[in-house]
């Protein structure tokens, strides 16, 4: 799947009838290491981007029939009032940190890449809120590797510089090819105390089976004027940890978030069926992961824009590979 399967898709959903009905919006999101000049490494999660279409009523849903029976299990009813609903086609892309090398780097995490398509069914109200997702991916694909390598060349024609350099290591990447992957995740979120229009204060949860086999619990805070749902902070949108994008008043607020991760089974890190030039095993990985970001939220008429910056501790306990990382996260929602 690439960038022009993406927009026929996404036109595909706005000329059909759904489409046409109030209470719904598109989300753009884009990760980037780059965006944090400061600490950026141009490694590990290096880029990520996504576009999500989201309703509160009907709409297309491919995996609709799952999430309705998992969502039965944890307590979300077909006809549960304030029913939202989103998919969204997007990519996360990993390198190691030495991209000028052709050959694995056995002391470094390899490359790796999922493009995928996920279906969200969520139902919220002021207090708390609940969802379950159904993810199909692709791993190993090239097309983070033209991706990549573009953006290095645009970067370095308009500095005139000569890094950033063009990766050479994406044949090495997990199940380089291509080979389909699953994920299935339930998630809750509950507010735990608030002022209401000012400040409120969040915990969460959530479980993950598939190729990222995992558990988190979280806390989120939000302060300023604030007009909107407490799930709808926008924390680590393309990597779900928020639920759905959603909008009320105009506002302006700053956020913090974060959580710490269980890891069962990753295979970005330990590879899927087939082989993987470089691959990790069960004990390569930490099993405690903590990720956290900061930003600012504006919206406006419809209009909603974060800025964020995000880091994650070391995933791997092996030589140059044992260290945290940043990157910055731009999203934009238009909700009409």
């Amino acid at each position: 799947m690439n960038l022009c399967c993406w927009a026929c898709l996404a036109g595909l959903y706005l000329l059909s009838p759904a489409a046409t009905a109030a209470r719904q919006g598109i989300g753009i999101y884009f990760d980037q290491d780059m965006f944090i000049p400061l600490v950026n490494e141009d490694r590990d999660y290096t880029m990520g981007l996504g576009v999500e279409f989201f309703e509160e009523d009907a709409g297309f849903y491919p995996f609709e029939h799952v999430l309705e029976e998992v969502g039965k299990l944890i307590g979300i009813s077909p006809d549960s009032p304030r029913m939202r609903r989103s998919y969204l086609l997007g990519s996360v892309n990993f390198t190691p940190d030495d991209l000028s090398a052709s050959a694995p780097l056995p002391n470094d995490r390899p490359y790796a890449s999922v493009l995928f398509l996920a279906n969200k069914r969520v139902f919220g109200d002021r207090y708390r809120v609940i969802g379950v997702e159904a993810q199909l991916g692709l791993l190993g694909t090239y097309v983070a590797r033209e991706v990549q390598r573009k953006l290095h060349r645009a970067w370095r024609e308009a500095t005139g510089s000569e890094s950033p350099v063009r990766p050479r290591g994406w044949g090495n990447q997990i199940s380089a090819g291509g080979e389909p992957t699953l994920r299935l995740r339930v998630a809750r979120s509950d507010l735990l105390t608030e002022s209401p229009g000012s400040w409120d204060l969040a915990g969460s949860a959530d479980l993950s089976l598939g190729y990222q086999t995992n558990a988190s619990l979280g806390l989120a805070a939000r302060a300023g004027a604030i007009g909107s749902p407490f799930w709808s902070l926008p924390y680590d949108p393309i990597n779900r940890g928020n639920f759905v994008p959603a909008f009320g008043d105009d506002e302006l607020y700053i956020w913090v978030a974060g959580r710490v991760r269980a890891v069962g089974y990753d295979a970005l890190l330990q590879g899927q069926f087939r082989d993987s030039r470089l691959s990790y095993a069960n004990g390569d990985l930490n099993r405690l992961v903590a990720d956290a970001g900061a930003g600012a939220t504006a919206a406006w008429q419809g209009l909603q824009l974060t800025l964020s910056a995000n880091m994650k501790t070391s995933e791997l306990n092996r030589g140059g590979a044992d260290r945290t990382h940043w990157w910055g996260g731009a999203y934009l929602t238009i909700r009409y």
